[in-house]
C-alpha cells in the first residue's frame, strides 16, 4: 500500500485528483438516486429508470477515471486510442447497468451484494480497458498483488454500496450509499495505478487516432457534466414529486374514507375507478368485492346480494340513468329496506365520466319530521296544538259559512288544575293531562280535539241537521266532567267545567266563537263547576268590561303607567350577559295588570305598537347610562312589523339614545312571519343592516318552520319555558329540547332556554350545550335598581346559581 501511495504523492497532480473525486461523489450520488427510483418505479417503467440509472453512472464512473488518469504525470505525454476508449466507456455502462438489474431481481441481499459486485467488475473492466488505451513512449508492467487488489477491493466496496442502498429510504442512507460507491471506484483506481511500473522506451510515435489531454480533458468535463448533473435532477426531481403525490394520494384517501357519504366514480365508459369505505359500509358489501372497472350494474348487484336495494329501485334506475344521458346534475331520494333513507346526488365531471354520492339521511328526516310534528302538537297529549286548532277551525267555519251548516266550539277545562301540580307535583298533572285527553277522545266521537293551551282543551265538532245532536255531545262529555284518577297508586279526583258556543247564533266568524265559548266556560266555573254552559247574549257584559280596559289603556299610554321590568339572561356557568326587558303596567285601581291580560287587547286595538315604541326608547336610553355594557333583549309584537316601520323606529331609537346597535336584540315569534313571509323577511335584513341582533322566541310551540331558519340568518332561537319546564319530569319535552339544541348546534346558532328553576334542569341543558339560560335560578324579573351593581360594575358579575325555592 506505501506503493500506492507513493504513487498518488509524487505522480499525480491533486488538483486534479479532487477534481476527479468531486465527479465520483456528484456520479455515486446520482446512481443512488436513480436506482431508487428504478427500485420503486412500477413495471412498466422500470426497464427505462434501470437503463438510464446504468448508464449515468457508468459514464460517470468512467469521467472519474480519466479525470484521474489526466492527474497522472510520469514525466512524458499521454495518449490514448480513441477506439478502445469508447470501448471502455460502453462496457462501464453496460456492466452498471447489468448490476443494478441484479440487484433489483428479487431484490434480496445476496442479489443487492452479487450486483454491487457486477458493477465493481465493470470499474475493473472500464479502467484496464482504458489503460490498454494508452499510447506512452514507455514499457508497462503489471504487480500481479495490486491488480488483484483492486479488482477485490472494488467489487467488495460495490457489494455493500448496492447491499445499503437496496433499502434506502432515508437522506442518511442514500449518503451512505453514495460514499461506498465512491470509495469502490476510488479504491479500485488508485490501487490499480499503484499496480503499474514503466520502463521508458524511445521512438514511440503518436497517430492520427490519438487524442490531446487537454482536448480529452474538455470533452469529458463537458460530457460528464451534462450526463451525471441532469440525470440527478431527474431523479430527485421524480422523487419529490412521487413523495407529493404519496401524500396527497394519503389525504385523499383519508378525505374520502373518513367521508360520512358513500362515493362512487365512473369513467367515461361507465367503469368504476373510485369508491370509499362509507359507500361499501352503507350497503354492507363485502370490501373484497369491489374492483376496478366495474359497471354501476355490477356494483347494483352486489348491493342486491346484501340486500340492501332501494324500495323502489326501478324508478331509481330510470332516473338515474336519465341523469347520466342528459349529463345534468341530479338529486333524488330513496329508501332501504331496513327503513333508512338515502339521498343520492348525481354530478358529472368534465373527463366524461361521473360521480354519485349517497348520504344517509334518515336521522335528519326522523328529527324534520319530529319537530314538523311537535310545531303542531301538544308533546303532553300528542294532540294538536294552538296553531292546528285554529287552522282546523277555520276550515271549518268556511265550509259552513259556505254551506249554511252549522258546528260547535267547545272549550274544556280542568278544574283547580293549578292546585293538583301544587299538591302532587307537575309529573302528576301531567298525567293528568294526558289521561283527560284520552277521554276526551272517546267522548268527542271523532270530533277534532286540541290542547290549545295550559290546561284548556277545545273540540270543533260538525252539527248535522237533527237537533238532538248538540244535547248527544254535551251526554258524551258529561261523562268527563267529573273522575277519579289511578294514577301512580295515588287517586286524583278530577272535575270540567266546559262552554259552548255554536255558530250561526253565536257568532260569525271564529274570534267571537272562541270568546263566546271562553265566557260560557267562565259563567260554568263561576256558577257551578263540573258544568256544562252554552253561550247566553248576557255574558256580553264581559266584552263591555274589556272594552272599558280598553279605554284605561289608552289612558294608560297618554300617562306612561307603565314600568319596565329588567330579566337576566345567563351563560351557563351563571355569569350574567344580558337582560330582557318586560313590561309591567300599574293600574290607578286594578293595581299591577298582567301583561297576560292587556298585551293581547293592545294587540287587537292596534295600541301595541305605540306600547312597543315606548318600551324600546326607555330600555335603549336605560341601557345606555350602564357602565357594564350588557346586551338587553326587547319583544317586539306582529304588529308592529304589520302596521309600523320598525328599521326606523329602530334607528331613530338608537341614534337618539347613543346605545351601541349591537347591544340590542330583538325577540320576534313566529307570529311575524306567518301573515307575510317574505315582507317580514325583507324587515329583519333591515334590521340586522343596522346591527341590531334578531332571535327566534318560544321556539318548538307554534309552527317553528325550519323554513324560517333557512330564510333568515337569526341570531339565536330561544326555547320555550313550557319544554323546560318539564325537562325533569316529561321524556318528550327533554326530547325536544335535545333536538332544538342539536339543531342549533348543527346551524351554528346560540342557543338560549327560559324558564330555568331548578339546578336539574340547569344541568340537563349544560350537558346539552346550551349556550345561555333565563328563569328563576338565575334571577326574577325586577325593576333595574335591583340589579344596579351588575350594571354598573365593570364586567358581567358571575352570580352565585342557587336552587329556586
Amino acid at each position: 500500500m506505501l506503493r500506492v501511495w507513493n504513487c498518488i504523492e509524487t505522480q499525480h497532480d491533486w488538483r486534479l485528483i479532487l477534481l476527479a473525486a468531486a465527479v465520483c461523489f456528484l456520479t455515486s450520488l446520482a446512481a443512488v438516486n436513480l436506482f431508487t427510483r428504478a427500485r420503486t418505479a412500477s413495471p412498466d417503467t422500470r426497464l427505462a429508470w434501470l437503463v438510464t440509472s446504468g448508464v449515468v453512472t457508468g459514464f460517470g464512473t468512467w469521467a472519474t477515471h480519466f479525470i484521474a488518469m489526466l492527474a497522472y504525470t510520469p514525466g512524458f505525454d499521454l495518449h490514448y486510442d480513441l477506439i478502445i476508449t469508447a470501448c471502455s466507456l460502453v462496457a462501464s455502462a453496460v456492466m452498471t447497468t447489468a448490476g443494478f438489474a441484479i440487484a433489483i431481481f428479487r431484490r434480496s441481499k445476496q442479489n443487492a451484494m452479487l450486483g454491487g459486485a457486477v458493477i465493481g467488475l465493470g470499474i475493473a473492466c472500464m479502467h484496464y480497458m482504458g489503460m490498454a488505451s494508452l499510447r506512452i513512449p514507455a514499457t508497462i508492467q503489471w504487480l500481479p498483488d495490486l491488480v488483484t487488489t483492486s479488482i477485490i477491493g472494488g467489487m467488495v466496496l460495490g457489494a455493500f454500496a448496492m447491499l445499503v442502498a437496496q433499502t434506502a429510504d432515508k437522506p442518511a442512507k442514500l449518503l451512505g450509499a453514495a460514499l461506498l460507491l465512491t470509495l469502490a471506484i476510488c479504491v479500485h483506481h488508485f490501487v490499480a495505478m499503484g499496480a503499474i511500473s514503466l520502463t521508458y522506451k524511445a521512438g514511440i510515435d503518436g497517430s492520427e487516432s490519438l487524442l490531446s489531454p487537454i482536448e480529452l480533458s474538455l470533452a469529458i468535463a463537458a460530457f460528464t457534466v451534462t450526463v451525471v448533473i441532469a440525470g440527478l435532477v431527474v431523479a430527485v426531481s421524480d422523487q419529490r414529486s412521487r413523495r407529493s403525490m404519496r401524500q396527497r394520494n394519503m389525504q385523499l384517501d383519508a378525505a374520502l374514507n373518513n367521508m360520512g357519504q358513500g362515493l362512487c366514480m365512473y369513467d367515461a365508459q361507465g367503469g368504476l375507478e373510485l369508491w370509499n369505505d362509507s359507500y361499501v359500509r352503507m350497503y354492507r358489501i363485502a370490501p373484497e368485492k369491489m374492483v376496478l372497472g366495474a359497471t354501476m350494474a355490477e356494483v347494483v348487484a352486489l348491493r342486491s346480494a346484501s340486500g340492501m336495494l332501494f324500495t323502489e329501485q326501478d324508478r331509481y334506475d330510470a332516473q338515474l340513468e336519465a341523469a347520466i344521458a342528459e349529463r345534468k346534475p341530479a338529486s333524488q331520494t330513496a329508501e332501504l329496506p331496513d327503513g333508512r333513507t338515502i339521498q343520492v346526488r348525481y354530478r358529472p365531471m368534465d373527463s366524461g365520466g361521473w360521480v354519485v354520492i349517497h348520504a344517509d339521511i334518515t336521522d335528519r328526516k326522523q328529527t324534520e319530521a319530529r319537530i314538523v310534528h311537535l310545531a303542531r302538537h301538544d308533546p303532553i297529549t300528542d294532540l294538536p296544538n294552538r296553531v292546528a286548532f285554529n287552522e282546523y277551525l277555520a276550515r271549518v267555519f268556511s265550509e259552513a259559512s259556505a254551506g249554511h251548516g252549522s258546528f260547535a266550539v267547545v272549550r274544556i277545562d280542568i278544574d283547580r288544575f293549578r292546585e293538583i301540580n301544587e299538591v302532587f307535583g307537575q309529573s302528576m298533572g301531567d298525567a293528568v293531562l294526558a289521561e283527560i285527553a284520552k277521554r276526551l277522545a272517546a267522548a268527542s266521537n271523532g270530533a277534532f280535539l286540541a290542547r290549545p293551551s295550559g290546561d284548556i282543551f277545545s273540540i270543533v265538532s260538525h252539527l248535522g241537521a237533527e237537533p238532538q245532536t248538540v244535547d248527544d255531545l254535551c251526554a258524551r262529555l258529561s261523562a268527563v266532567l267529573d273522575n277519579t284518577l289511578q294514577i301512580d297508586r295515588q287517586t286524583v279526583r278530577v272535575r270540567c267545567s266546559i262552554g259552548i258556543s255554536v255558530y250561526p247564533q253565536d257568532g260569525n266568524d271564529t274570534e267571537s266563537l272562541i270568546a263566546h265559548a271562553d265566557l260560557a266556560l267562565d259563567r260554568a266555573k263561576a256558577e257551578e263547576r263540573g258544568t256544562i254552559r252554552f253561550f247566553e247574549a248576557e255574558m256580553d257584559q264581559q266584552i263591555r268590561e274589556k272594552r272599558l280596559l280598553q279605554r284605561d289603556l289608552v289612558v294608560a299610554i297618554e300617562n306612561e303607567q307603565f314600568e319596565l321590568y329588567f330579566q337576566p339572561q345567563a351563560s351557563a356557568d351563571g355569569t350574567i350577559v344580558a337582560f330582557e326587558v318586560l313590561l309591567r303596567w300599574r293600574h290607578p285601581e286594578r293595581g299591577i295588570v298582567s301583561p297576560a291580560v292587556f298585551i293581547p287587547l293592545a294587540e287587537e286595538t292596534g295600541l301595541i305598537s305605540a306600547i312597543d315604541a315606548w318600551v324600546l326608547r326607555q330600555a335603549c336610553r336605560e341601557a345606555a347610562t350602564w357602565h357594564n355594557p350588557l346586551s338587553i333583549a326587547i319583544n317586539l309584537s306582529p304588529v308592529d312589523f304589520r302596521t309600523g316601520d320598525v328599521p326606523a323606529m329602530l334607528a331613530s331609537v338608537l341614534k337618539e339614545t347613543g346605545l351601541a346597535p349591537e347591544r340590542v336584540e330583538i325577540e320576534i315569534t313566529e307570529g311575524v312571519l306567518i301573515d307575510d313571509f317574505a315582507g317580514a323577511i325583507a324587515i329583519l335584513r333591515d334590521i340586522k343592516a343596522l346591527g341590531v341582533r334578531v332571535a327566534m322566541d318560544d321556539f318548538g310551540t307554534g309552527y317553528s318552520s325550519l323554513s324560517y331558519l333557512q330564510a333568515f340568518p337569526f341570531d339565536k332561537i330561544k326555547i320555550d319555558q313550557t319544554f323546560v319546564m318539564k325537562l325533569e319530569t316529561n321524556p318528550q319535552s327533554a326530547a325536544i329540547v335535545h333536538a332544538i339544541i342539536g339543531l342549533g348546534r348543527s346551524l351554528k346558532l346560540p342557543v338560549i332556554a327560559e324558564g330555568v328553576e331548578t339546578a336539574a334542569q340547569l344541568s340537563f341543558l349544560a350537558s346539552e350545550g346550551c349556550a345561555e339560560i333565563q328563569g328563576f335560578l338565575i334571577g326574577r324579573p325586577y325593576p333595574i335598581a335591583h340589579y344596579r351593581k351588575v350594571v354598573t360594575s365593570g364586567k358581567g358579575r358571575a352570580i352565585e346559581v342557587k336552587r329556586a325555592s
